[in-house]
């Protein structure tokens, strides 16, 4: 990357940066509080209980690596 100097490469590596984060801003639609909520409270809460359970048990049955 001799052929490129330092400032334009910095540059066009920070408009790309910023281009991604726009598509993904204006690609996706923005979560609202409650939505967020309801999939922490229904979802990933108990995938992390059963989770830890798991990983409780696993450690006293010597299981482990």
């Amino acid at each position: 990357m001799d052929f490129i100097p330092p400032v334009v490469w910095f540059f066009l590596k920070t408009a790309f940066v910023i281009y991604i984060m726009m598509w993904f801003k204006w690609t996706f639609p923005r979560l609202r509080i409650d939505q967020l909520l309801t999939l922490e409270w229904k979802y990933l809460l108990p995938i992390n209980l059963v989770n830890l359970v798991l990983v409780a048990f696993i450690s006293l049955m010597g299981w482990h690596f």
